[in-house]
């Protein structure tokens, strides 16, 4: 069966109409950082940081059924995967091995993958937490 070619199935501005309802669940604020590129200065300053900060929101964390493990160099690692939900907007992210990092609730997640759709009314990315290689809180 076709629809009435009159019809629209999904109204205009439905995904602008849903953002204010999704902002009021992301309440945990986050910094966005990027590792700088290139090679570390010499000698070493005490305060240096290879890192830049790209963004701040307030995000929303979920976790996802999904962890990993591993035995690298006789040293076992341990993997778990998070949703991570932002504003639509932003700057660019980077995602996959040289990710941008996402500090929130404590936790450095590194951005896996960025998730895009048509009607969004917000943006998800995956992010892995490396628990092994976290220093403790």
């Amino acid at each position: 069966m076709t629809p009435l070619p009159i019809y629209q199935v999904i109204p205009a501005n439905w995904a602008e109409h849903h953002r204010p309802t999704m902002a009021g669940t992301r309440q945990s604020p986050a910094i966005f950082k990027r590792i700088s590129e290139g090679p570390a200065p010499y000698p070493l300053p005490p305060d240096w940081d290879p890192s830049v900060t790209v963004w701040t929101a307030d995000v929303r964390v979920q976790e996802l059924n999904r962890e990993g493990g591993a035995t690298a160099a006789e040293q076992p690692t341990t993997l778990r995967e998070y949703l991570v939900a932002c504003p639509v907007g932003g700057p660019d992210l980077r995602a996959g091995e040289q990710g941008d990092i996402v500090h929130v609730i404590g936790r450095e997640l590194r951005i896996l993958n960025i998730m895009f759709g048509s009607y969004e009314f917000e943006r998800h990315l995956v992010c892995v937490d490396n628990q092994t290689q976290q220093n403790p809180v």
